[in-house]
């Protein structure tokens, strides 16, 4: 039961969603003269020519053809086609090849260059069902078939892919391949069910699949199951007013209900009825006469006694239809040039022929009926059905094995992307590493030099907090002294004001060391000042400090030193540095008897030294606190001294290194580069 495509209702009519068959097609009619434009005037034609043919197949091509006339003059290509493909699906119903052939290959013509894959897979199927029903040509009809399906497969539409599977389930129904047939019809049903479609186009594909399925199991001689799909099928055709269904599906339930001849030729008497209606000479309906012949051929055989109600009840009637409807099947399938109805027909008339005693004819129909069977179901037709299957697998195949090379070159990419995007993640996290690396080590180095510049403030804090002391005391006593020549002058004698004189004159002095001091440790603090390093002899050095302290006589000044010998420093800071020590030593000797102070230099491994020493009471702990240390407190000139020595000494790279105690006095070392 090959059919041909039913164009489904692209847009939506409302006012008649309700109505089909006969109301529906007069309603429509109605509506054109007052159709709102051109375009729906052509859909209306379009639902008109759909519905028609489901009852009546003239008028389907009546509607179709002014359908084609109307879109013609709207020169509306698609509209042009799919009025084409009615036509050629109402001329392949009345059997007329040629006129079906013309005007679907005119259709496929209109499509192509529209790439319009829905309308060309419903109308290549239609060439494949005019050269099944019409010629009889299987393998031109299973090509067309399985282009049919192809292009459906690319629309996705499941109405588009069931209609093709079911149709080559018919092509293998007839080439007796059941399990074929049985494969692709079921899966034509299973996309149906699924649908649950309530629109009608989607029920009369339902009921033409199980229509199929007890076609199917009725040659497979499955009686059972016949019934079951073809009752079900019935009913849903009945729901639908599916003429064409219903003819079908009676044809196929009169085989289905075997022995049952009540049943058998009323169902098949119905479908005759149909058939006549829309198309005497569709192979349906060819075979549908065949059968009700046999159906009397077989009820004279089993009803011999002639007891059975069924009219006409005379024997002799009885084998007068069955060989009228036998003649006239073999008569319209050799019209078609169907070779395998036509023997199957002869073998039952040769039958009948043999019953009533004509042994000529039934000599005649056997032997063509047996050249028939011979060649009929040759290995050759099969192989090129089975080809024809085999090279859509192969299409299938090469389809898949380009997907899945898309695939793999598209998952290749993925893969490429992936690993550039990981390479950017592991740079820019490096790139964040680095930055917080060195942030870190930024912040550390800021870390330090805020510690050491509160280390510095707190210095320069006490530092002057000593100074300030330092300064005011000498100052206020030589104010209070001045203020108090001006304004009491006799309050003085003479010995009193040489000793007031004599104490501002060493405050004064005390005052000009204090500044002078002063001003080199602050010269040292500046950030932009740096030491002068140059080749300074040693002699000079000891001459420096020879002539500074020539006033001193109650300590014993002693300088040690080799010829030649030079260092590499800045000659001002050093001096300062000599100067400063030597006078803390005189200062720690006032109350030493036999004071001394040695001053010598010398060369120890590639190096020079300067050593002092004393031989007074030594330091205090605080004081050598204060030579290494910032956090040690100042107090008096002398922890002001060992602080500027220290910061001097530090700016020239010089190490200095201290040995004191109460009985041998104190030793300072001045480790120098040599020049």
């Amino acid at each position: 039961m090959t059919r041909a495509l039913l164009f489904l209702l692209l847009f939506s009519i409302p006012a008649h969603a309700q109505k089909q068959g006969r109301a529906l097609i007069d309603s429509l009619v109605a509506e054109l003269p007052r159709a709102a434009n051109d375009t729906v005037k052509g859909r209306l034609y379009r639902v008109i020519t759909d519905e028609s043919f489901f009852l009546s197949v003239d008028q389907a091509l009546y509607y179709s053809r002014l359908g084609l006339q109307h879109t013609t003059r709207m020169n509306w290509p698609r509209g042009i086609g799919v009025f084409n493909t009615y036509i050629g699906r109402a001329y392949s119903e009345k059997g007329n090849y040629d006129s079906c052939r013309y005007h679907l290959l005119k259709a496929v013509a209109i499509y192509k260059p529209l790439n319009d894959t829905w309308n060309l897979a419903g109308t290549v199927n239609n060439l494949g069902v005019a050269e099944q029903n019409i010629r009889s040509n299987y393998s031109a009809a299973t090509r067309y078939y399985f282009e049919g399906l192809n292009y459906a497969e690319a629309t996705g539409d499941n109405y588009l892919i069931g209609l093709c599977l079911d149709n080559i389930s018919e092509i293998y129904r007839i080439q007796q391949n059941f399990p074929k047939a049985l494969q692709f019809g079921q899966r034509a049903l299973a996309l149906r069910q699924r649908q649950r479609n309530p629109d009608i186009n989607a029920r009369r594909e339902l009921a033409a699949s199980l229509t199929s399925m007890a076609a199917l199991y009725t040659q497979m001689e499955n009686w059972t199951q016949a019934r079951q799909y073809g009752l079900r099928a019935l009913a849903m055709h009945r729901q639908v007013a599916n003429k064409d269904g219903l003819a079908r599906t009676y044809g196929n339930l009169s085989v289905a209900m075997q022995t049952d001849y009540t049943r058998k030729i009323d169902y098949a008497l119905k479908a005759k009825q149909l058939w006549n209606d829309i198309n005497p000479r569709h192979p349906e309906a060819v075979n549908n006469g065949a059968n009700l012949g046999v159906a009397y051929l077989d009820l004279v055989r089993s009803d011999s006694l002639q007891k059975s109600p069924i009219q006409p009840t005379r024997r002799a009637d009885r084998l007068r239809l069955a060989e009228q409807y036998l003649t006239e099947a073999i008569r319209l399938s050799a019209d078609k040039g169907e070779i395998s109805d036509q023997a199957h027909f002869r073998g039952n008339l040769a039958e009948l022929q043999a019953m009533t005693g004509n042994y000529k004819g039934a000599y005649e129909n056997f032997r063509a009926y047996q050249t028939v069977q011979d060649s009929l179901y040759s290995q050759d037709a099969k192989n090129k059905i089975a080809g024809l299957e085999g090279k859509r697998e192969i299409e299938l195949r090469d389809k898949q094995l380009q997907i899945n090379q898309l695939t793999i070159d598209g998952q290749k990419r993925q893969q490429l992307a992936l690993l550039v995007s990981v390479g950017l993640l592991l740079v820019i996290g490096g790139l964040l590493y680095r930055q917080s690396r060195t942030r870190k080590r930024t912040n550390t180095t800021l870390l330090h030099l805020n510690q050491e510049l509160d280390e510095a403030n707190q210095v320069k804090a006490r530092f002057f907090a000593i100074l300030s002391h330092d300064l005011r005391s000498p100052i206020a006593n030589l104010i209070n002294f001045l203020h108090l020549q001006r304004t009491s002058p006799d309050l003085l004698t003479p010995e009193l004001a040489t000793r007031h004189e004599h104490k501002i004159t060493e405050a004064a002095e005390g005052l000009l060391d204090t500044m002078e001091s002063m001003l080199l440790w602050s010269k040292s603090q500046m950030q932009q000042f740096k030491p002068s390093v140059r080749a300074v002899p040693v002699q000079t050095l000891f001459d420096y400090l020879q002539r500074f302290f020539v006033g001193v006589t109650q300590v014993q000044l002693s300088f040690e030193r080799p010829t030649d010998l030079q260092v590499a420093t800045d000659a001002d800071y050093l001096r300062t540095i000599m100067q400063n020590l030597t006078s803390n030593a005189i200062k720690a000797l006032q109350n030493q008897p036999d004071a001394r102070i040695q001053w010598e230099a010398r060369r120890e491994k590639g190096r020079v030294m300067l050593i002092i020493r004393d031989n007074g009471p030594g330091l205090s702990d605080s004081q050598l606190q204060t030579l290494y240390t910032s956090d040690a407190a100042i107090s008096g000139k002398t922890g002001l001294g060992l602080h500027l020595i220290r910061d001097l000494a530090r700016s020239i790279n010089c190490r200095i290194d201290v040995q004191s105690g109460s009985a041998t006095g104190t030793e300072f070392r001045l480790d120098i580069g040599a020049a």
